[in-house]
């Protein structure tokens, strides 16, 4: 083998793993591993929501529910591998083993040039790391193209036993990496299923008194009831003895807290406990509002949502898994508060523009008794400004009567009953979503959900929650 073939065959290969770790990153991202999301939404974002992340929660981001970039990582680890073969079998093989990975690149370009188009045409959106993979692959094909001066000799190449075993290594390696690759996307699919579960936290930290007492002393509660007295800089730590001792003691205490994440954990839940104890009943209508769970259930939960918002859909997901297993002890009502100014007026500016429209449509849905098969179908959605015509798609799909929610969009009966639960939102000082209140006290931290869901349902005589 040539030595500018080799080389060229070592640029090939390191251009390919380079697009396999990009690949790799965007793979966890759509998963939502919270260091991925972060990673990639400062590459594409400025640390912000980025096209990479609007693609990565889009329909186009899968193909027969695999995540592309899942077969991304897997075609550009099987070609690294097959270059690898070439650069360490024997120097006659190597250049119908590039060959064959000039063949496979070549495919990839092809489908790139579809990818390139759905961002710009599907989902109106770029993801820069996914353009990267792109170029990557490109300069690795043009770092392979003098391979294919191999083409008339390869066949031979490959008859012979040599040729064959070094063909049936890369295959073999090529569907062993592929199923490295579905194992792995099935362990971050069962990840990401967990982190939903995980969103509105657990009972455990909630009805132990201990929990949120400084003064306890067990053991057993240790790890969740810290101290919360140095974070808290309450009157009774202000009249503490005033020498260097005591004050030097109160800092590492606090920085002990700091430090400890399992601590500082405790600490907020702890505070949003008292905060949530502390505020008081608000009057919230709940006649005529979709409701997800038995409407005799001891704990209300009043949601205010908006379908355009990320987080409440992961609220939406999170609540779907819990009340089923709440037994009856909650029912959660759906408020809408669409942050888009075109039916919110109190906004300043409009936040998710469309949102509107798929209110009202969620108002339809109700009128039809079909309300959660249109919430679900919607926040499964990855919707740009949507429309009417949208909405009408989208309703049809869920089994609703598509027709009769054409018409039913701009009847004033539907804007007057969207307009109701913005007002008394705004009456409530709603200003984000989602905002979420617990028989009628709203909840600092969503992360506190089930702990004070547990708490309020033993107050009204029902079993705790099982942990």
């Amino acid at each position: 083998m040539e030595a500018s073939a080799g080389k060229r065959i070592a640029a090939a290969l390191v251009l390919c793993a380079a697009a396999a770790a990009v690949a790799g990153l965007l793979l966890l991202q759509h998963h939502g591993e919270p260091r991925a999301v972060r990673a990639v939404n400062q590459a594409c974002g400025d640390g912000q929501a980025s096209g990479c992340d609007q693609i990565a929660r889009s329909a186009w981001s899968r193909v027969a529910s695999f995540p592309v970039a899942g077969f991304g990582l897997a075609l550009y680890l099987s070609i690294a591998l097959l270059l690898l073969l070439a650069l360490a079998g024997p120097a006659e093989l190597a250049p119908p083993l590039a060959l064959v990975g000039l063949g496979a690149l070549a495919s990839a370009l092809l489908v790139d040039i579809v990818l390139l188009a759905v961002q710009a045409f599907g989902v109106r959106a770029v993801c820069w790391l996914c353009v990267l993979t792109y170029v990557l692959g490109a300069l690795a094909f043009a770092a392979l193209w003098p391979a294919r001066r191999a083409a008339p000799h390869a066949g031979a190449s490959f008859a012979r036993p040599e040729g064959r075993l070094a063909l049936a290594g890369s295959a073999a390696g090529a569907l062993a990496i592929l199923a490295f690759v579905f194992a792995a996307n099935t362990t971050l699919a069962h990840r990401a299923t967990q982190r939903q579960a995980r969103l509105l936290g657990s009972a455990a930290a909630a009805v132990d008194p201990a929990a949120t007492d400084p003064a306890h002393d067990g053991h057993a509660h240790a790890a969740q009831a810290p101290a919360a007295t140095p974070l808290a800089a309450d009157a009774s730590a202000a009249e503490g003895p005033e020498d260097a001792a005591y004050w030097r003691e109160q800092a590492q205490k606090l920085q002990a807290t700091i430090d400890d994440p399992q601590k500082l954990e405790a600490y907020f839940s702890a505070k949003a406990q008292r905060e949530y104890d502390a505020a008081p009943v608000v009057s919230i209508d709940l006649e005529n509002t979709l409701v997800k769970g038995p409407a005799t259930a001891p704990v209300k939960v009043v949601e205010y949502s908006d379908f355009l918002c990320p987080f409440c859909r992961n609220l939406a997901g999170a609540l779907s898994q819990f009340v089923p297993q709440a037994g009856g002890r909650v029912a959660v009502y759906f408020k809408n508060y669409p942050l888009d100014t075109s039916c919110n007026t109190k906004l300043a500016r409009s936040v998710h523009a469309g949102a509107c429209t798929l209110a009202l449509g969620a108002v339809c849905a109700h009128y039809q008794g079909k309300f959660e098969a249109y919430h679900d179908r919607v926040f499964s959605s990855e919707l740009q400004n949507p429309q009417a015509a949208d909405v009408v798609r989208l309703a049809g799909e869920a089994g609703l009567n598509a027709a009769a929610i054409a018409g039913c969009l701009d009847d004033p009966r539907t804007k007057a009953a969207l307009a109701a639960q913005i007002a008394e939102a705004n009456r409530l000082g709603v200003t984000s979503t989602p905002t979420v209140y617990v028989n009628g006290k709203k909840l600092p931290r969503i992360n506190d959900f089930v702990a004070v869901v547990d708490k309020e349902a033993r107050k009204k005589g029902s079993p705790p929650l099982a942990r």
